[in-house]
């Protein structure tokens, strides 16, 4: 008898490491998935600045977001995100390149990216391209929304140099 309690004792232990196991599997697999997934809405939300596609670039956004630009107070809300950058969007032909991710992060319905990033803007109307931020940093928190889609809850930066005097 005690040898069969043994035997079904290590099988009940070996199926459930293995279960376990890959369950860890699985849940990194999906960490990477979700990790490409913000990646790629990161270069998205690049394309839509630097298009001008101001529908876009307010769709990545979480109803509550918060906006938070250097100099500036935050940006509550994605009315008021709206209601600050549409101006910018009509009146500048902008420029972000995000040079680099350099760290990317997935908690569970929660994910964050630490970019380093440059940013210019030109007048519509004429006039030289302005360099606003030549060297800059941004953590962003995204949350997942009921589609499986990630969008920004929050986002703060600034640079990494003295500020150039413009509003954003």
């Amino acid at each position: 008898m005690r040898k069969s309690n043994w035997s079904l004792s290590t099988i009940i232990l070996a199926t459930a490491l293995a279960m376990l196991f890959s369950a860890i599997s699985c849940q990194r697999q999906d960490t990477e998935a979700d990790i490409t997934a913000i990646k790629e809405m990161l270069n998205q939300y690049s394309v839509a600045v630097n298009t001008g596609d101001f529908d876009l670039w307010i769709s990545f956004w979480t109803d509550e977001g918060i906006q938070m630009p250097p100099d500036t107070p935050a940006r509550i809300g994605k009315a008021q995100i709206l209601e600050a950058m549409k101006p910018t969007f009509d009146q500048m032909t902008l420029d972000i390149a995000i040079t680099s991710i350099e760290d990317a992060k997935v908690y569970g319905d929660l994910g964050l990216t630490y970019c380093i990033y440059t940013f210019a803007v030109t007048p519509k109307a004429g006039g030289e391209t302005i360099i606003v931020i030549p060297d800059g940093k941004a953590l962003t928190l995204y949350e997942r929304q009921t589609d499986g889609s990630w969008k920004i809850a929050y986002d703060c930066f600034n640079s990494n140099v003295s500020p150039t005097r413009i509003t954003i």
